[in-house]
């Protein structure tokens, strides 16, 4: 009985090797080309990341003229605004002052009429 046992084992392990060794040279070539990847990709990789780093601080650089500029543009924009108060208030005491001569002018042309009204009845009344 043990011999048969004997020949089972080794009829197993040598169907067993059969379908292992395939499996093995399968698994070796894998290994094989996951090293080339490693390889060529340990190589690639160091000038894609100095690029990618070289792009981020022009990125960088950009978001920081944007931010430059739209400080300057915000500057602009508030020297404007008070620019337009100023124009609004010169304007106001443009409009007041042309209203208040113009009610002084109406006054004086009203008091010199009156004057001279009251000038030329004296006159003829007194006779000279």
């Amino acid at each position: 009985m043990s011999e048969i046992a004997d020949v089972i084992i080794a009829v197993v392990v040598i169907i067993s090797a059969g379908f292992l060794i395939p499996v093995l040279i399968e698994f070796r070539r894998t290994m094989k080309r996951l090293n080339e990847f490693l390889d060529v990709t340990g190589k690639e990789l160091p000038p894609a990341i100095n690029e990618l780093k070289q792009t981020l601080e022009n990125l960088k650089n950009i978001a920081g003229d944007v931010q430059s500029v739209t400080g300057g543009v915000r500057e602009l924009t508030d020297v404007l605004t008070d620019t337009a108060d100023n124009l609004r208030s010169v304007s106001s005491v443009i409009s007041r002052v042309g209203t208040e001569t113009n009610a002084v002018i109406a006054g004086l042309k009203t008091g010199v009429k009156t004057a001279v009204g009251v000038f030329l009845k004296n006159l003829l009344r007194k006779g000279g």
